[in-house]
């Protein structure tokens, strides 16, 4: 975490250094908190992301959240076709395809156990939208497929990726089917054609994540994000677990000393 990146962190109107938001915040959190925080930093995982075109249910759009935050994935890129992404803090899906007021989301919080908040989720328009981000980042991308080329166990990682599934019914369209490097498949051999979605997901994190790190432990290294991106997201967690820190913030400014 020690590094001179020091990325700008805008908290009410106002933006700072993220080392600043960290260390005048820290004082209003227990240590424990802190080092649990910096710890889950340490194990994040950058090369490794989840994509998901077009979800429906509320219950497979929260679990897949949960799931890859247990993980340690931190990017979930969501391709919002016909339905807007099901997730406690955002509008419910005819709220915004529709128009149709809607009285609160039925996604219950305790679905997610929390894990929103500490995941970057990255709402596109389009699936060519989706693809693009992972290629922007110089990520392979593996969908998921029931005549799939490769197996979870032979994908390859040892470069970033994205890991690709579609919609519960229908699966991935085959324009984005197109568009990725292959496609993998999750082997079955009962009678049974497929898996639940967000099970399909924890399966193949579950196998995937594990190699992910081994490559990385032959590196030396835990997790792979990059240290700017540990420091704001450091910052944000902090932000998120004090009360009122823009006063505090604004108290401690060194560039408001009548406020200090």
């Amino acid at each position: 975490m020690e590094s001179l990146v020091d990325p700008l962190i805008e908290v009410g109107g106002v933006q700072y250094p993220a080392r600043f938001v960290i260390e005048a915040l820290s004082p209003h959190m227990s240590p424990e908190r802190i080092a649990r925080m910096r710890h889950v930093l340490a194990h994040r995982l950058s090369s490794l992301a989840l994509g998901l075109e077009d979800l429906h249910h509320e219950h497979n759009g929260a679990a897949c959240l949960r799931t890859a935050e247990g993980l340690g994935i931190q990017d979930i890129v969501a391709a919002e076709l016909r339905n807007a992404f099901p997730m406690p803090e955002l509008p419910g899906r005819r709220e915004v395809i529709e128009g149709v007021p809607t009285k609160e989301n039925p996604v219950h919080r305790l679905v997610t156990a929390h894990a929103h908040h500490w995941l970057d989720l990255h709402r596109v328009e389009t699936s060519a939208e989706l693809v693009g981000w992972a290629r922007a980042r110089g990520m392979a991308i593996f969908g998921a497929g029931p005549r799939g080329d490769v197996t979870l166990e032979t994908l390859p990682v040892e470069r970033p990726l994205l890991l690709l599934f579609g919609n519960e019914k229908l699966g991935l369209r085959e324009e984005t089917l197109a568009a990725c490097d292959a496609t993998f498949r999750i082997p079955m051999y009962g009678f049974t054609e497929s898996y639940n979605l967000s099970v399909s997901v924890g399966m193949a994190l579950a196998t995937l994540v594990p190699r992910v790190r081994s490559r990385l432990a032959s590196e030396g290294r835990t997790g792979d994000l990059p240290d700017d991106r540990s420091q704001r997201l450091l910052a944000r967690w902090v932000l998120s677990s004090v009360r009122r820190p823009d006063l505090i913030l604004k108290r401690k400014d060194p560039a408001n000393p009548s406020e200090s």
